[in-house]
């Protein structure tokens, strides 16, 4: 069955509550309090069938000082009712709720001229002519106007008749993928069921038994039973009139202007960028630093103009913008708010959301903030393309963007789909996988290239350089967490080698000028014919010709790769020499030996025979005991 939402608009006491009673049969003024002084203080809910569509109304408060309160009703709604009445003519609020409609995207409606029998002929067409003049420039510019008498029933099956064919047309919502979502615009408890929140449900379905989140808050509840209008249900869908009865929430847990939302990445803001227009009646420009309070789905909270694309904003103007909000809010590109100041109070702008995850613009960026891509459904790919370009290197997961959109996964993954098909962005596999621009690698891979080269080329020996000191030289600082993915790509697209946690160009297994190979070469050959006699490097350094410096470099080298060992800190062995001395050990005919006999044995000093001693401990070719050792396998 089609839903589609109307809400009711009009000053106080033009017989808004009236007309839907005589539309549906149903009085949505419930509250003794409103019933005694004949006014609509809080939301009213009713329902009408037929011909295969159900009609939901949001009767709304006409009050003032209840804007808030109809500003609450207004979200979600298709279509809306304005209501005039006919001894009256346009009042202020009818203006205020015309702007407050507009500016929530509402696309047309139907007006009813009420108490049509409480004039005269002229009267009325008196009437009709303000209201048409007021309906100039917008979308009910051709909204047909109905004389009606919720008192004598004239005209109502009209309005009635009327109000069905207008739903046959309603722009359908842009649901398609989306969680269940629906903000709270009433919230009470039921002896013995507990948590019930009532309200328009934006997206999605819902079946009764599932989990949903409280935003914000970030609070779990459990759907106990549904009610569509008083009728329990086992599911529901978007564009209906919702009450949820809730498991493991309090009413206190849920304010107007909370969202019920099933599980997933949402993440709630207090920074939003939008498209604002200032209204032609606002009584005077608006520029950053402002005091605003702004609200959304039922929802409101102090804040401020934090920056303007075009500063200041003249009435009647639009532009990018971004706010700061004192309060934290569930928002999705797409949504709707409005601007009102409490004092005096007034309506004054609106806008719609552009994104609630953006950074803070600059004022020297403030061009940045005035080009931002569309938000319709169309151009998705487009702005999901561009919310990752603008990322860098800080590359988001899919996950990630999902949430910032508001999708369930299956739609994500087709949108990404799209995304990946116009070849700007590139997928790096990983648990998450992280989405680049292409270009932006590709100058990452160059830079990579260079600067291993130009590292490498001040020495004349290395084993490579430390994965971690080259990726914090080649990343910015907050980039730091993403080394490891960036590291995995650099390898995969053969700009480097990583072995033993030390990054080498390609197919290297240790890196070496012309000039240091040859002097590695005859240091190795040197210290293997110095066996049990080595000197330190500078003595290696003058008896070989060689600068001091280089060959402290190139024994390091030599150390790190394990063709010399450097015993006690300052004895530098070729391994070859520490191991004729194991295997010699292993084959002594002894049961244990002191180190005087071993110092004879291989004709060593004390001051390098007890190093080596302490290196065959650590091979586990000797044990010591007390002053003596025993070869390692021998029974004492």
């Amino acid at each position: 069955m089609r839903h589609v939402v109307y809400g009711t608009a009009g000053h106080i006491d033009h017989g808004k509550t009236a007309l839907v009673r005589a539309l549906t049969g149903t009085d949505c003024d419930r509250l003794p309090e409103e019933r005694e002084r004949g006014i609509t203080i809080e939301l009213g809910f009713a329902r009408l069938e037929g011909g295969g569509k159900t009609l939901h109304f949001v009767d709304v408060p006409g009050h003032e000082k209840l804007v808030h309160t109809m500003i609450a009703g207004a979200s979600g709604i298709d279509l809306a009712l304005l209501v005039v009445a006919a001894d009256e003519g346009v009042m202020p609020q009818t203006r205020e709720h015309l702007e407050v409609i507009r500016l929530m995207g509402v696309s047309g409606g139907a007006v009813a001229l009420s108490k049509i029998d409480l004039v005269d002929e002229e009267t009325a067409d008196f009437a009709v002519e303000e209201i048409r003049e007021i309906l100039q420039g917008t979308a009910f510019e051709d909204a047909p106007i109905l004389p009606v008498s919720a008192r004598s029933g004239e005209g109502i099956e009209a309005l009635r008749n009327i109000l069905f064919e207008q739903a046959e047309g309603a722009r359908p919502h842009d649901i398609e993928g989306r969680p269940f979502r629906e903000p709270v615009d009433r919230v009470f408890s039921l002896a013995g069921a507990g948590t019930v929140i009532t309200g328009t449900s934006l997206w999605g379905k819902l079946e009764s038994g599932a989990t949903v989140e409280l935003k914000p808050g970030d609070i779990s509840a459990r759907v106990r039973r549904m009610h569509v209008h008083g009728e329990e249900r086992g599911e529901v869908e978007a564009g209906e009139r919702v009450a949820l009865n809730l498991a493991g929430l309090k009413t206190s847990d849920c304010p107007r202007g909370a969202q019920i939302i099933s599980p997933g990445p949402w993440r709630t803001t207090r920074l939003v960028t939008l498209r604002l227009e200032l209204l032609k009646v606002a009584p005077g420009p608006l520029d950053e630093g402002d005091e605003i309070e702004l609200h959304a789905l039922g929802a409101r909270s102090p804040g401020r103009i934090d920056r303007l694309a075009e500063r200041p904003l003249r009435p009647g103007a639009a532009v990018n913008a971004q706010i700061s909000l004192e309060k934290e809010m569930l928002l999705f590109p797409g949504d709707r708010i409005i601007l009102r100041r409490p004092s005096p109070v007034n309506t004054f702008a609106g806008g719609q959301v552009l994104d609630a995850a953006l950074r803070r613009f600059k004022r020297r960026d403030a061009a940045g903030l005035a080009d931002r891509p569309p938000v319709h459904r169309r151009d998705w790919p487009e702005l999901v393309e561009r919310w990752i370009l603008e990322a860098g290197l800080e590359a988001p997961t899919p996950e990630d963007l999902r949430g910032r959109l508001g999708l369930l996964p299956g739609a994500a993954e087709a949108l990404m789909g799209q995304v990946l098909a116009r070849k700007k962005i590139r997928v790096l596999s990983g648990q998450p996988p992280l989405l680049v621009g292409s270009e932006l690698l590709e100058k990452l891979l160059d830079e990579a290239r260079q600067d291993l080269s130009r590292r490498l080329e001040e020495m004349q020996l290395s084993n490579g350089i430390p994965a971690r000191d080259f990726m914090n030289g080649l990343l910015a600082a907050h980039l730091r967490p993403y080394a490891g993915p960036y590291l995995e790509l650099l390898q995969r697209e053969g700009v480097l080698d990583l072995r033993e946690g030390r990054v080498l160009p390609p197919g290297a297994s240790a890196h070496m000028q012309g000039e240091g190979a040859e002097m590695a070469r005859r240091l190795e050959e040197f210290y293997r014919k110095r066996g049990v006699d080595p000197p330190p490097a500078h003595e290696a350094a003058h008896l070989l010709n060689f600068k001091p410096s280089a060959v402290e470099g190139v024994c390091k080298f030599l150390t790190e790769r394990g063709v010399l060992l450097r015993l006690d800190g300052k004895w530098l062995i070729h391994r070859e020499v520490l191991e004729e001395i194991s295997a010699s050990v292993r084959s002594w005919d002894v049961e244990d030996f002191g180190v005087g006999e071993f110092k004879d044995r291989f004709q060593l000093t004390r001051k390098l025979a007890i190093p080596i001693l302490e290196w065959l401990d650590s091979e586990r070719v000797t044990i010591r005991l007390g002053n003596r050792r025993r070869i390692f396998g021998r029974r004492g």
